[in-house]
């Protein structure tokens, strides 16, 4: 029985993984375009909204406005408010 032997020379390794490498990079390429999020969905971040058993709090990240709506019996309340307000008036006291 005549054995099977496998020989590779050097140039011939390297220009394999220099071509698995190059097969590898251009897999993973995405366009410079493709990178930054749309502005649309930059919008849809800007708002948090926290949810508790007694309120509700909805936050412009932005603008560091936010609305509060306390859970009580009856009609549901908004209550507006601004982050630099009440920092203003906690400075005042």
């Amino acid at each position: 029985m005549k054995t099977i032997t496998f020989s590779i020379d050097i140039k011939s390794f390297f220009l394999g993984a220099l071509t698995v490498g190059s097969i590898l990079l251009l897999a993973n390429f995405t366009p410079a375009d493709k990178t930054q999020p749309e502005p649309a969905l930059l919008d849809t971040r800007r708002f948090q909204m926290i949810v508790h058993e007694r309120e509700t709090v909805i936050l412009d990240a932005k603008t560091g406005r936010f609305i509060v709506n306390p859970s009580y019996l009856g009609r549901p309340r908004w209550v507006s408010g601004d982050f630099d307000a009440l920092q203003s008036e906690s400075q005042k006291k």
